[in-house]
This record gives C-alpha cells, sequence and structure tokens, in this order.
C-alpha cells in the first residue's frame, strides 16, 4: 500500500490509500449525529471520501449570497456540525469581489477563524473570463496572455488573513460560453489559459492544488480536452490535481438533451471512472439539482439526495462530494439541524450534513 504521507505520491493515491479500500459511494461516512460532534474539523481533512461545502450564489453569480452568509459567522454553534464534516470550505472568486470581502478585514479575520483546521478553496472565475470585458467592448477577443495578477493579490490576502489556502478551483475553464453565448473562444486557448494560470501562481503557491471543475465540453470530445489539458500542463511543467464534473442531476431525472445527448446514470458514472482511472486524478462529484433548485428548498434537498442515491446505485463513486447550489433556493444556510423540516424549508447546512452522513442509501419523501 502506498505511504499518504510521499510529498511524491498523487493526491488519488492518497486517498485510495488512506480509504485502505477502493473509494465507493457505498463507503460515505455514516457517522451520527453525536458521533459528528465528536470530530473536529481538522480530522474532517483527514477523512475520505471529501465532503466540500460552498455557499449558494442564489444564481446571481457574486451578487447573491446566503441570507445568513454574514450573521452566521456570530452564531458558530447553529453550524457547528456541518463544520465537523467539512473537508473543504470553498469561497467563489465573484462573492470576494462583489460582496467588499477584501474591504471587510475584520469579517474575513473570523470567516478564517471558523473555518480553522479544515482546507480551503477559492473558486477563480478570472480564468473563463479575463477576456471577456475587452470582447463587449470592442467585439473582438484580445490577444493575451491574461494577467492573473488579481488573483494572485485574492490569495495573498486570504493567506495573510489566516486561511489555508489548499486548492484552487478554474470554474467552467473548458466549457463556459463567452458574452452572448459566444462560442468562438477555441479549446487550444482555454488550455493555454490555464497553463498561464500554473504559470503565474505556481510560484508564489508551490503547494497549493490547481484543479478544474466543469461540466463536458460541448464544442469538443470531453475525453481528448481532459487528455490535452493533462498533457499540455505536464509538458510546460505542470501537474493536473483534479478534476471535478458538474452536471446538475435534473439533466438525467428529467431527461434533458444536451450537447452531448441524453445523459444517464451510466454516463455520468463513465465520466468519473474515466478522470480517475484513465487519467489518474482526483474526481470530485458536484451534487446538485438544477430545477428543484428553482422550485424550492425543499424540492433541492429532496432531488439532490436521491440523484446522488441513484448515482450510487449505477456504481458511481467519488474521491469527494461538492454541494454548491447555484440556483434561487435554497436561500438561507443555516442552522444544521436534522430535525422536521421548518417551515421556511431546508437550509444548506443541513442538506450538507445529510449528504456527508450516508444519505445516497436512503430515499426522501
Amino acid at each position: 500500500m502506498h505511504n499518504p504521507n510521499d510529498p511524491a505520491m498523487t493526491r488519488r493515491q492518497v486517498l485510495t490509500s488512506a480509504a485502505g479500500i477502493s473509494i465507493a459511494g457505498a463507503s460515505i461516512a455514516t457517522a451520527s449525529a453525536a458521533t459528528a460532534t465528536d470530530h473536529s474539523a481538522a480530522e474532517a481533512s483527514e477523512r475520505v471520501p471529501e465532503f466540500w461545502y460552498q455557499d449558494n450564489n442564489l444564481g446571481l453569480g457574486g451578487r447573491g449570497v446566503p441570507t445568513d452568509f454574514f450573521s452566521r459567522y456570530d452564531d458558530l454553534d447553529s453550524w457547528a456540525l456541518a463544520r465537523a464534516q467539512m473537508h473543504t470550505f470553498a469561497l467563489e472568486q465573484g462573492t470576494f469581489v462583489r460582496q467588499g470581502l477584501s474591504e471587510r478585514p475584520a469579517f474575513l479575520e473570523k470567516m478564517a477563524a471558523a473555518h480553522a483546521g479544515m482546507n480551503f478553496c477559492y473558486n477563480v472565475t478570472q480564468a473563463v473570463a479575463w477576456w471577456w470585458p475587452h470582447y463587449n467592448e470592442t467585439g473582438e477577443v484580445p490577444e493575451g496572455p491574461p494577467d492573473y495578477t488579481t488573483t494572485i493579490n485574492h490569495l495573498r490576502q486570504l493567506r495573510s488573513t489566516g486561511f489555508t489556502i489548499t486548492d484552487v478551483i478554474l470554474q467552467s475553464v473548458l466549457a463556459k460560453p463567452g458574452p452572448g453565448r459566444f462560442l468562438g473562444y477555441s479549446m487550444e486557448r482555454r488550455i493555454r489559459d490555464v497553463v498561464e494560470f500554473y504559470d503565474q501562481v505556481r510560484p508564489e503557491f508551490p503547494d497549493v492544488r490547481i484543479g478544474i471543475i466543469d461540466p463536458l465540453p460541448g464544442q469538443f470530445p470531453w475525453q481528448d480536452a481532459y487528455r490535452f489539458l493533462k498533457d499540455e500542463l505536464r509538458s510546460n511543467g505542470h501537474e493536473l490535481d483534479f478534476i471535478h464534473f458538474d452536471k446538475p442531476f435534473d439533466r438525467v431525472r428529467l431527461e434533458r438533451n444536451t450537447p452531448h445527448g441524453v445523459i444517464t446514470w451510466d454516463r455520468m458514472v463513465e465520466v468519473g471512472e474515466f478522470v480517475k482511472n484513465e487519467l489518474g486524478l482526483t474526481f470530485g462529484l458536484q451534487c446538485v439539482d438544477e430545477q428543484a433548485g428553482k422550485t424550492s428548498s425543499n424540492d433541492f434537498r429532496k432531488h439532490t439526495l436521491e440523484g446522488l442515491a441513484n448515482y450510487v446505485a449505477h456504481g458511481g463513486t467519488a474521491d469527494r462530494y461538492i454541494l454548491w447550489p447555484f440556483f434561487p433556493h435554497p436561500e438561507h444556510s443555516t442552522p444544521d439541524d436534522l430535525g422536521a423540516l421548518p417551515p421556511e424549508g431546508a437550509s444548506q447546512m443541513r442538506i450538507f450534513r445529510e449528504l456527508a452522513r450516508g444519505v445516497p442509501a436512503r430515499r426522501y419523501p
């Protein structure tokens, strides 16, 4: 068995070695509320599979945050059990900018203290959107290369405030259309932008893992895109650390057509197997249901948890599971209680706890 402390090991090897078995959905932590209280966030950062949390942006990008986003840091008890299950807390770049967090040092310090002991991920949008302002003004794509100084400055401030930055994730960098759903930005340019990001960020943050979260690229064979990205990074002296797959469960539940045809649970499972076994990378599964997230908090809870149960029932496994809604619901993040559903509906922290406690095996009314 590989030694998880061997620095030469990939994150994927560390995860499977630490688990002692293949990481299957059936092995998702089943700790009770009582035992969850005994686990610190630091212990959560060592358990596998990993459970990542990022706040809902309410479908508004950085302009939206849960209604209790700021106030919950004055009431840590209301989400203590959820924090104990968090392997990684992720913060979206749009939230950092549009909520003015860089100008709220006292609040950032309070955030950092609340998330001490767990991993921290910065979810970066600049890598996919750096050229948009120029395109909006001129109708032309700039030559580049992109300048990622803004992101580097954010990382510096977060680090100096007390966050333990372990991961950076590049959001939708292979698939997101440009302004007006412009599709003329080539896969070659997209991958070159990722290589440039590594070139600029790695020198100052050599120990931070960098990966992507993406749906399947619609204009390019997805297996080829993932191979191309990994190979281009390696040929430039870098390693792709992980791939997170973002395909809302309603695409399968409602049999919605996509550029890749109708997505089935078997096809969802295929993506993870390719990332883990063909590429040898850490695989993360984004756990959301878009249609339900546009309806109500309770519908989002029901269909997200049932979607994950269906994924596991079809043989799906992930190294990490991510709860990051970007829809109108759920509107609030706390409390994390698992009692009867309140009149206002399930909170995101409650759903996160249920996901992390082994809900794939259950069905919900």
